[in-house]
């Protein structure tokens, strides 16, 4: 299902409720042989911060399977909000790892994935954080595309990464978060997407804007 136009994409920490939606667009997103992430575990590891995009407003869908009985059994979770979109980090001594990155193939070209890593930026620029890594398929040329446009390059590569089928794994790499170019092309980026996708997010949390701004 597309983006309604009526409706609206939020930025906001996963929660236990999200992680069964979550796994639903993982499996989408990256297949049935892919490992499963261990969202259980890791939305309560202290070392971890993960994110959902949910789509908020306008007619909301109707509920179906696990949704419409958690809904019955007021089981948690925003009835009005499907998740379309997901980004899991790690934080080290001085860099933020990003794990995991998914869209909704129904809701993909949208801006989530950008907006996604842009949270992502805005989180080790609060953290004070050097830089960020990521592992990325050799095989997935628009997520390379996406990841070279935000600054990230090829540093190394991790020889049958990929356990599903033995694919190696490229390791990518920002350039110093807090170096004049970078900066300026991470607030680019940002001005860009507000110039073309605006209309369909909903707008920072204020608080979080001034301490990205501090």
């Amino acid at each position: 299902m597309a983006i309604d136009a009526q409706r609206r994409i939020a930025i906001r920490p996963m929660t236990a409720a999200d992680i069964r939606p979550v796994q639903r667009v993982e499996r989408a997103a990256y297949g049935p042989n892919v490992p499963r992430t261990p969202f259980e575990r890791e939305i309560t590891n202290g070392l971890a911060q993960y994110f959902v995009a949910v789509e908020r407003g306008g007619e909301p869908e109707p509920p179906h399977g696990f949704d419409a009985l958690r809904r019955l059994f007021h089981l948690g979770g925003d009835p009005d909000e499907r998740v379309v979109g997901f980004l899991g980090l790690w934080y080290t001594v001085d860099q933020l790892h990003i794990v995991t990155i998914a869209v909704d193939p129904s809701a993909q070209t949208g801006g989530i994935g950008q907006r996604l890593l842009l949270e992502a930026f805005h989180v080790a620029a609060e953290s004070e954080l050097r830089t960020i890594a990521l592992e990325v398929r050799p095989s997935n040329a628009p997520a390379l595309h996406v990841y070279e446009k935000f600054g990230f390059a090829h540093v190394g590569r991790l020889r049958a990464y990929y356990s599903d089928n033995g694919e190696d794994a490229l390791v990518m790499l920002t350039p110093e978060l807090a170096s004049a170019e970078q900066v300026a092309l991470i607030s680019s980026l940002r001005e860009q997407h507000l110039a073309r996708f605006g209309d369909a997010f909903e707008a920072r949390d204020p608080e979080a804007e001034t301490a990205e701004g501090s």
